[in-house]
């Protein structure tokens, strides 16, 4: 598969912000499995700034892989690589990675004051099995398949050329920034009648901002008029996302909560939040597209790595946090070591426990190990 060293780029920083974004939250001030009381409020601001764009950018990549990897795999080649890829280290990471998260927060919280080994009998009682921050594997995973018959159809000619007609009509009518309005309809229609966010079930609003921002990235990854288009108006859409979510964040989010709701209503709400999620979308997408189109070493080890950084990272971010608050570290250098312990112990668990060995690498949905002479340039294996 001929890898994009754009989406790639993105995916690394997308990622590498989801752990920094997960260290903040037990000193943001925010709910989350183990609170300090000592709390930073900035970094709930800079939370609350990616919290508009984070998640929808890398369903936005999920999607624009999901086209490239059925340009190289085939339909039935994909549905195989998307059960081994996903379902797999999926269940493998409720049953053995998401557990000691939960024993730590119910050991911290007093609901339990036994050894880990006393408390694994209880790991998969109901209440406390839970794929906490895995919930976006499982997403990934039914919309790939429930998508499927779409981003088949747009891989078709007539959906080549419908695709080509509707990117140059956008590139020469600025239309794209219509794109925004399915978004607004999803939360003003769904939003009211949805439960259980992450959960999947009952998650109207999530399952349909997830599908739309996935075939947005099919569209968006594998239509050169739009991406011609985003790069010429990157530093634009970022002076729009500065702007609407300046209007977001003085004008709503500084209100009681939901004091927005009753001021603006959801119909004002929801164009707003949408707009900005989409200016933003548009943005990194375009200076990614712009700048960053080469694929050091560094990029390509980075890559490897992120499925099991992004597997491993909460488990030993809860451990750290746990750690810290019980001797009372203050919140900024307790923020700062629970990022450096969070890379550095989650490295050297992939160095040294993923990484090296053919049996535990499907479990982290990495690809078999390639013998080095096989990967030589010129060879089938580096091709």
């Amino acid at each position: 598969m001929d890898r994009r060293a754009d989406l790639d780029w993105l995916r690394v920083a997308a990622f590498g912000l989801l752990i920094l974004y997960h260290a903040a939250f037990a000193w943001s001030g925010w709910g989350w499995h183990l609170n300090s009381t000592d709390t930073l409020p900035w970094l709930a601001e800079i939370m609350r700034f990616t919290n508009r764009w984070r998640i929808p950018m890398i369903y936005m990549i999920a999607g624009g892989a999901i086209g490239l990897s059925l340009a190289s795999h085939g339909a039935v080649g994909f549905m195989i690589d998307r059960l081994r890829r996903l379902a797999l280290p999926l269940v493998f990471g409720v049953l053995v990675i998401v557990p000691p998260q939960i024993y730590l927060e119910r050991r911290y919280n007093g609901q339990f004051a036994g050894s880990f080994l006393q408390w694994l009998p209880h790991a998969y009682d109901r209440g406390n099995l839970a794929w906490v921050h895995l919930w976006f594997i499982g997403y990934i995973l039914v919309l790939s398949f429930v998508l499927l018959p779409l981003f088949l159809a747009m891989r078709t000619p007539a959906g080549r050329a419908a695709q080509d007609w509707l990117a140059r009509t956008m590139a020469r009518t600025q239309m794209h920034w219509l794109m925004a309005a399915p978004l607004a309809v999803a939360m003003l229609v769904l939003g009211p009648i949805s439960r259980n966010a992450q959960y999947l079930i009952g998650d109207w609003y999530g399952l349909s901002l997830a599908a739309l921002l996935m075939l947005y990235g099919d569209f968006v990854f594998n239509t050169p008029p739009i991406l011609a288009l985003l790069r010429r108006q990157c530093w634009l859409a970022v002076a729009v996302g500065c702007a609407t979510f300046t209007a977001l964040d003085v004008v709503i989010f500084h209100r009681m909560p939901n004091e927005h709701v009753r001021l603006f209503g959801l119909p004002v709400y929801a164009p707003l939040l949408a707009l900005n999620m989409i200016v933003w979308l548009f943005a990194f997408i375009g200076l990614g597209s712009r700048y960053l189109t080469r694929r050091p070493p560094f990029l390509v080890q980075a890559t490897e790595a992120l499925y099991p950084f992004y597997m491993l990272h909460q488990t030993v971010t809860v451990a750290a946090v746990y750690g810290l608050l019980v001797f009372h570290v203050p919140a900024l250098p307790g923020y700062l070591l629970t990022v450096l312990a969070t890379f550095g112990v989650t490295w050297m668990i992939y160095a040294w426990g993923v990484r090296p060995w053919p049996w535990v690498r499907p479990l982290f949905g990495m690809k078999p190990l390639v013998p080095r002479a096989a990967a030589l340039p010129g060879s089938p294996a580096a091709l």
